[in-house]
């Protein structure tokens, strides 16, 4: 059975969507999948006995583990719903970006 394959929704598109952020903070704040969250954060972070003289195997490490991090701090993102643009006070609308 082939795999189905889901395009990636434009962000504009996502935060537009009340009910999928809606479904997603549930998720997200569901308590087994944010145990599971903080223990893989956990293990995955260097220690001291894991960096080691070699800066290249450092600098491979390190960025996975923020790349890995950044991933889960970005779906909670996804969780919030964006509010309007603040509106520019009338006396300002002669500024031109």
């Amino acid at each position: 059975m082939p795999k189905e394959i889901h395009l990636p929704v434009p962000l504009d598109r996502w935060f537009k969507d009340v009910k999928r952020t809606t479904e997603l903070r549930e998720v997200m704040g569901n308590k087994t999948l944010q145990e599971a969250v903080a223990t893989l954060k956990e293990v995955a972070a260097p220690t001291y006995g894991s960096v080691t003289s070699d800066d290249s195997n450092n600098s491979n490490r390190f960025a996975w583990y923020a790349g890995y991090r950044d991933a889960f701090n970005d779906l909670h993102k996804l969780t919030h719903i964006k509010g309007e643009a603040l509106k520019q006070p009338e006396e300002w609308n002669h500024i031109q970006p």
